[in-house]
């Protein structure tokens, strides 16, 4: 029985000693020596820091990473302290990539606070958003301060034009993720000038989306009188629509209308039925795809209500757009939305 054990024993070093090495490699990543001591690596990391512009941020950013093995404490340490001094003027471009969730914390907490004057400006707000989003635990107690607490009314925190702006733009950026778009809706409301504003400017850029998101923020704060049209949508069983005719124009933003001139229905002489078909990408659960340039007239819609939920909203000058939200599980590869004109 002894020399079983043994013998049992051996073969199990030898297979371990076979096979060890090459798991060890697949596993493990190996660390080498540190290429120099804690104080020269905070003279090099501070060294980079300072020199960080537009032009070297990516090879900034590069020098940096390639030390983190050895000196993550080190980094950590130097952009809090960096962001809490005057010399945080070109922090945000590095900031980004380079920060963990010690820094994240540091960081909002102190432009939150201390440093809200300096620091919690509109021109830091996309860095300040990043790292909220990326590390939620950091941008609690700005929401918790922001938030109406309970059913009595609370005092509004008062802030700066620029500060509510911020705020504003961090809260409308923001992926709609976990609370975050429920928490908006009832913050937002409290700073509803500078929402007003920043959303207005928003609805004139030049990026489609920016400006199709900022339509629904208005239209779910009431930023805007309720649109003139009244709408109907149907509530038939979801059924498989086979367009005989679809024009194509190449923009998977633009709705595609169907038939010929129709009846004139109050100075609309345009088509009196179509489809509009989604085109691009599949729509994630919860995402929108809008369809604009529709004329402000009723419509009746057959679509799938089981996967979709749509409304109408104003669009731009004599126009409105169909908003159709993914309500389904999952993502969904296309609409296909049956309209008519209403004529009653």
């Amino acid at each position: 029985m002894t020399v079983f054990r043994f013998g049992l024993l051996a073969a199990t070093l030898f297979v371990a000693a076979s096979v060890a090495p090459e798991a060890a490699r697949a596993q493990f990543k190996e660390i080498k020596a540190a290429p120099f001591s804690p104080a020269i690596a905070r003279q090099k990391i501070r060294a980079q820091l300072e020199m960080a512009d537009p032009g070297n941020r990516d090879q900034v950013v590069a020098t940096i990473s390639a030390w983190l093995d050895w000196y993550r404490d080190i980094l950590d340490e130097e952009l809090i302290a960096r962001w809490k001094s005057d010399r945080r003027t070109n922090l945000p471009l590095v900031m980004t990539p380079l920060a963990d969730a010690r820094v994240a914390r540091e960081v909002v907490q102190f432009s939150w606070g201390e440093g809200r004057e300096a620091t919690f400006t509109p021109s830091n707000a996309a860095m300040l958003g990043d790292l909220m989003e990326r590390y939620p635990d950091s941008g609690k107690p700005i929401v918790n301060d922001l938030l109406p607490q309970g059913t009595t009314p609370t005092p509004v925190p008062v802030l700066t034009p620029a500060e509510a702006e911020a705020v504003c733009r961090i809260l409308v950026d923001m992926p709609d993720i976990g609370n975050w778009r429920k928490n908006a809706l009832l913050i937002l409301p409290r700073y509803r000038a500078a929402a007003d504003q920043l959303l207005r400017q928003d609805m004139n850029s030049s990026d489609q989306e920016k400006a199709y998101r900022a339509q629904r923020w208005r239209m779910d704060l009431r930023l805007d009188p309720p649109p003139s049209i009244s709408q109907k949508l149907t509530t038939r069983p979801s059924r498989s629509i086979t367009p005989s005719q679809i024009t194509s124009n190449g923009d998977s933003q633009r709705p595609h209308l169907i038939g010929g001139p129709g009846n004139t229905l109050n100075g609309y002489t345009g088509p009196m039925s179509g489809t509009f078909e989604s085109t691009g990408d599949p729509i994630p659960q919860n995402g929108e795809y809008v369809f604009p340039n529709i004329p402000p007239v009723k419509l009746m819609l057959d679509f799938d209500t089981k996967h979709w939920e749509a409304r109408l909203a104003p669009g731009e000058g004599q126009t409105q757009v169909l908003v159709l939200r993914n309500k389904g599980k999952g993502p969904q590869k296309k609409i296909v939305v049956h309209w008519t004109v209403d004529p009653s």
